[in-house]
């Protein structure tokens, strides 16, 4: 991190803090994109005239809470989209990337003008400087994270010297106030450790969300050491421009950094341990917008992603590409589980997913829509780079159907005759365009069939795909998503045979499907 020291500008954009509190004060920001563009512009300018260095700082950290601000209503337009982005979603990540990077900018020249020893009235703000880098890039990568977007690995090399420069002036565990929390350089460099290890494209935009908050309030009770565990540990290479990964000695090396996680891994066995006995997540810390089993789920995903070994590779890697067939959206689904699959229109589907939604919901009322849904929504062409017994790792080169995460998927190998049942365990979009997805394969070999409410007025008729389970059980069926009612009948029809069932527990719910289990047949 080298960036070159500035001239204050003869007429800075802003010769003082006030004229900051004046500009916010007229500045019409209620209209979230409006707000965006405004900080950007004004931003741009600081930076093109800047003021004395110690005004740079104060006009950074007097609109540094207003950004934020303005930045996390704003990323509610792109954050958990189907990818690709529409076009409208991703030009609203390129705004919120482009608003970060420019904020970014100027804590950088700040820091590099603090850490050239030339501007002695920085040096009390070191560790505020760093932590603000570290910050800044941080809400960087979180935007990528947030539009599943492959993010450069610049980043992380960023970041490493940024805790490198606070290291070596001794002010890593400096503390420094954070909006609402107190941080240091290096509880923000280990925030981003531990969302990367989480990782953060498997999870769903609500657990992402949940996940950063409870990150951000325990970054701080981790520490570095540059001696490996015994048995391995996660460690960051400061010289390198990668994230972290399982290494099991230092090997001699002077910059790893093994992250020591021990007072966290206490905190959440705590939480966990409170949350069986009854006690409701907001007591703990975790928010009033959770539920308890699904703040139960989330903790031990992310004490299995930062306690355990690093496991083994889910997907042994492919010599060399092999094709995949994929079909999306349910009704096609079922037409390729039945064994005729449709070919891919030409044009592609102009329905929304909500659209698509009602379209399986109330099929008997639209079953020409539905039909042109599903002839719309046919074959595509993917390769398989890895692949394992019950997943695949998948890319698509070519623009195609949107997809969503933890949305139902059908795929067939090159040279297989069935077709597999998956969903969409993670997806993320490259910086040429191309969609690599991670599909799990759910278990058994699906069967088309259809089911039919009639405690719903009018009554309802709807594709459905039936799983085998054990033996002597009812089979488990996935449904379109919106059909799950607990204890509710349904009529299932399997080729010439009816049989009642009953709704008795929901096992997993997907982006647009409800896997549930069933009881009882007449």
């Amino acid at each position: 991190m080298t960036p070159s020291d500035f001239l204050p500008a003869p007429r800075p954009r802003f010769a003082d803090l006030k004229s900051c509190e004046d500009w916010l004060a007229r500045a019409a920001l209620a209209d979230t994109p409006h707000a965006c563009s405004a900080f950007l512009t004004l931003l741009e300018e600081i930076e093109a005239y800047p003021p004395r260095h110690s005004v740079y700082l104060q006009l950074l950290e007097r609109l540094r809470y207003p950004v934020v601000l303005a930045q996390t209503e704003h990323a509610k337009r792109f954050a958990g989209q189907p990818l690709p982005l529409s076009h409208g979603e991703a030009a609203a990540f390129i705004q919120a990337s482009d608003l970060w990077t420019a904020m970014l900018r100027g804590y950088v020249r700040l820091l590099g003008a603090a850490l050239n020893g030339k501007h002695p009235e920085l040096k009390p703000s070191l560790a505020r400087l760093c932590q603000r880098v570290l910050a800044c890039t941080g809400e960087l990568i979180g935007a990528w994270v947030l539009a599943r977007r492959e993010f450069a690995t610049d980043y992380w090399k960023l970041m490493h010297q940024a805790y490198s420069a606070a290291e070596a002036r001794e002010v890593a565990e400096e503390t420094v106030a954070d909006l609402s929390v107190e941080s240091s350089p290096m509880a923000a460099y280990a925030e981003m450790l531990m969302l990367k290890l989480a990782q953060p494209y498997r999870l769903s935009h609500r657990e992402l969300d949940w996940a950063r908050k409870w990150v951000r309030h325990w970054a701080k009770e981790a520490v570095f050491s540059r001696e490996a565990p015994r048995h391995g540990g996660h460690a960051v290479d400061l010289a390198g421009n990668s994230g972290p990964a399982w290494a099991m000695s230092a090997a001699g090396s002077v910059s790893l950094r093994f992250l020591d996680l021990a007072r966290v891994a206490r905190l959440i066995k705590t939480r966990i341990r409170r949350l069986e006995e009854g006690a409701e997540p907001a007591a703990l810390g975790l928010g009033s917008d959770c539920t308890r089993l699904a703040a139960q789920d989330l903790l031990k995903t992310l004490g299995h992603a930062w306690f355990d070994a690093e496991p083994a590779r889910d997907f042994p890697r492919r010599t060399s590409p092999s094709p995949m067939e994929l079909v999306s959206g349910f009704a096609a689904i079922h037409h390729a589980i039945e064994g005729r699959p449709v070919a891919k229109s030409e044009s592609q589907s102009s329905y929304s997913y909500g659209e698509a939604e009602r379209l399986h919901t109330f099929r008997s009322e639209l079953e020409p829509l539905a039909t042109r849904e599903a002839r719309d929504q046919g074959l595509e062409n993917w390769e398989t780079l890895e692949e394992s017994d019950d997943g695949f790792r998948l890319r698509r080169g070519t623009h195609g159907m949107r997809l969503a995460h933890r949305q139902l998927v059908a795929l067939r190998p090159g040279g297989a005759r069935q077709f597999i049942l998956c969903h969409v365990d993670w997806l993320i979009e490259g910086p040429d365009q191309t969609l690599t997805i991670g599909a799990r394969a759910l278990k058994g070999v699906a069967k088309a069939c259809a089911v039919r409410s009639s405690d719903r007025s009018p009554p309802q008729r709807s594709d459905a795909l039936m799983l085998p389970v054990a033996p002597g059980l009812s089979p488990a069926l996935v449904l379109p998503a919106g059909w799950y009612r607990r204890a509710g009948e349904l009529e299932l029809e399997l080729g010439n045979a009816i049989r009642r069932v009953t709704l008795s527990g929901l096992l997993e719910r997907g982006f647009d499907y409800e896997r549930v289990q069933t009881t009882g047949s007449s």
